[in-house]
């Protein structure tokens, strides 16, 4: 209660930021907001071109050709991306605000709400891009339409969405006295990446070694994401009740973190 309590608490005041986040990441620009459109079609095309047409990749249970390799990718990339920003932008959530933190009453466990949801906005935007891609595939004769398992669609985005507000709360609080957890980012950022399926199945590793791919926070609801989106499977709902579990249980330390350690923010800043 604790926990989603600060969203509820903090509703207005984050929609607002959250609303200005996302529009500030395209202002001055000619296109604006269409951008945040246009980068993930932009990107779907790159990957169609060099992996399905001149790498000529296939996945193991890949079918509908070799430009159905760029969905699979793009899915994975999707939810990468979802922690990669949230990751980068909480190294500099406290400090780039020097102005919220000096004002006592501001709720400043509101703010990674704020990155968070901006972050989630444009996973949505690649993910209505992705359907729109299988769908062009499929009128097309390239592959086949996704089933009944759409439907569980949120479930990869709810459960990164937790992991992802703990990394909130971590993050900024701890980057305010170590400001080489900025450089440590980008780091982090390539484990990431490297460290899942996105690129590469689990099957590509030895059975003895694919439970390390589990400890990257991704791995799990990438895998999800395909199943509902591309193998028309339904949800693990044992891996999704602990994954859950896990997740609120990190997020929640991390409030509480932030929360101890947010007296001092002033004093640093």
């Amino acid at each position: 209660m604790a926990l989603f309590g600060s969203y509820r608490s903090n509703y207005f005041v984050i929609h607002q930021l959250t609303r200005r986040a996302v529009l500030s990441r395209y202002r001055g620009t000619a296109l604006g907001l269409v951008w945040s459109l246009l980068t993930p079609m932009l990107m779907l095309a790159i990957y169609t071109f060099v992996f399905g047409l001149v790498l000529e990749i296939r996945w193991p249970v890949q079918e509908g050709g070799q430009a159905q390799f760029a969905a699979i990718l793009f899915s994975g990339m999707i939810l990468h991306s979802l922690l990669s920003d949230c990751l980068i932008q909480s190294t500099t959530l406290i400090s780039d605000n020097p102005q919220y933190v000096k004002k006592v009453v501001f709720p400043l466990e509101a703010l990674p709400w704020v990155t968070v949801l901006s972050a989630l906005f444009q996973a949505g935007i690649s993910l209505a891009v992705l359907i729109l891609y299988l769908l062009g595939l499929y009128l097309f004769g390239g592959g086949h339409l996704f089933g009944w398992s759409v439907i569980f669609l949120p479930l990869p985005f709810v459960m990164l969405f937790i992991v992802c507000l703990g990394v909130g709360w971590f993050v900024s609080a701890a980057a305010v006295y170590f400001r080489d957890i900025g450089q440590l980012m980008g780091v982090i950022n390539t484990v990431l990446f490297f460290m899942a399926p996105i690129l590469y199945p689990k099957s590509a590793l030895p059975e003895s070694i694919q439970f390390l791919l589990y400890l990257n926070p991704i791995t799990f609801p990438i895998e999800q994401l395909r199943n509902f989106l591309l193998w028309n499977t339904g949800p693990d709902m044992l891996g999704v009740g602990i994954y859950t579990v896990v997740a609120l249980v990190f997020a929640y330390l991390g409030f509480l973190w932030f929360e101890k350690v947010r007296k001092g923010f002033a004093d640093v800043l």
